[in-house]
Parts: C-alpha cells; sequence; structure tokens
C-alpha cells in the first residue's frame, strides 16, 4: 500500500453515468469506495447515495487521467464501461455560483453535467431547443435545467436529449446532489 500524504492533494467529485439504474450496472458504494482507495493518486474517497457520486482527494491534478483511473478500474472490476466526469472543487463551485435559476424551487432544478465541450454548432441547436414548458440554460460545461414541475422525469429537456444534440455524454444530478457534494467537498 502506498502512502500519500492527502494534506497537499485536491478535492475532485467524480459522477459517474446509468450505474444502479433498474438493476443494471450495479456497483455497491462500499466496493467502489474501497477500489478507487486503491489507485495511488486517489486517496479519502467518500460517496454519497447510489446512484455514483464520488467525493475524493488526488494528487493528479489532470480530470481526465483521473477519469479514464476511474473508469479502468471499473471496467477492469466489473467488466462493463461506466462512463465518468471528474470536476475539482474550484468546477463545480463555479456551477453551483453560476445558476441562473437559484432563485426557484430546488425540487425543480438540475444539472446537466458535459463530458466534453460540445462543438459550437451543436451547442446552437441546443440553445434553440422548445422544451416548454421546462426552461434550460446552456452553461460552460453543463446545462441548467428547471422543470416547470417537479418531475424531471416527465421534462421535454433532459439527458438523453441533451445528449442526442450535443452529441456528447452527458450525465445529469438534482440540484439538491450537486449542493451536497459541494458541501461534502469543503468538509474533506
Amino acid at each position: 500500500m502506498v502512502l500519500i500524504n492527502l494534506n497537499f492533494m485536491k478535492t475532485y467529485i467524480a459522477i459517474l453515468k446509468g450505474i444502479n439504474v433498474g438493476g443494471h450496472k450495479k456497483i455497491m458504494m462500499a466496493d467502489l469506495r474501497k477500489m478507487l482507495c486503491e489507485i495511488s493518486y486517489i486517496g479519502e474517497v467518500n460517496t454519497y447515495i447510489q446512484s455514483g457520486n464520488i467525493v475524493f482527494k488526488a494528487s493528479e491534478e489532470n480530470t481526465d487521467v483521473l477519469e479514464n483511473l476511474i473508469q479502468q478500474k471499473i471496467a477492469d472490476h466489473y467488466g462493463f464501461k461506466v462512463s465518468t466526469i471528474v470536476l475539482s472543487k474550484e468546477n463545480l463551485s463555479s456551477i453551483i455560483d453560476s445558476n441562473p435559476y437559484a432563485e426557484e424551487e430546488i425540487k425543480r432544478l438540475h444539472c446537466c453535467f458535459f463530458k466534453t465541450d460540445p462543438i459550437l454548432e451543436n451547442r446552437q441547436k441546443l440553445e434553440i431547443f422548445d422544451a416548454s414548458p421546462d426552461t434550460f440554460t446552456v452553461g460552460n460545461s453543463c446545462m441548467y435545467i428547471c422543470c416547470a414541475t417537479e418531475r424531471y422525469s416527465k421534462s421535454n429537456i433532459n439527458n438523453s436529449v441533451a445528449e442526442k444534440i450535443l452529441k456528447i455524454e452527458c450525465t445529469t444530478r438534482n440540484w439538491k446532489t450537486c449542493t451536497k457534494l459541494l458541501e461534502m467537498l469543503e468538509n474533506l
């Protein structure tokens, strides 16, 4: 086991796409925490709920490298690929601070995180998409969604729509989860 100094590590979140949904791609969070602690760059791993929200410290600062390490570790252990998005504490804080719907009821808000930057043409297509009665705003690395009701599952703008138009991988979290992850990062 490699000992690493956690004081000099940055804090990150990793959000996994499509695990533990309808019995597919089942991953136990205790197993995930243990597996990720085996990666030499990563330490102090915590998870939040069963949908694949991970808060951790890492000595590696390249988020693409961290994404690949986590994806590979999961693939080696479980035999399936899980798309992973890694954000620094600063990135998540900026996303939360930039929420154009901050005055809306939290139960109506969601954030669709982009794995990569969409090309301008696809971004423009998404920006003119009519999601009425729901509203959304495309940010730098995400899309903010404000549902007309509390039912994201019935929304006209969702993860599948974003992926289809942007032609990139995305994963969505409700706003309560986003703010909880930031709180966990600040307390790590």
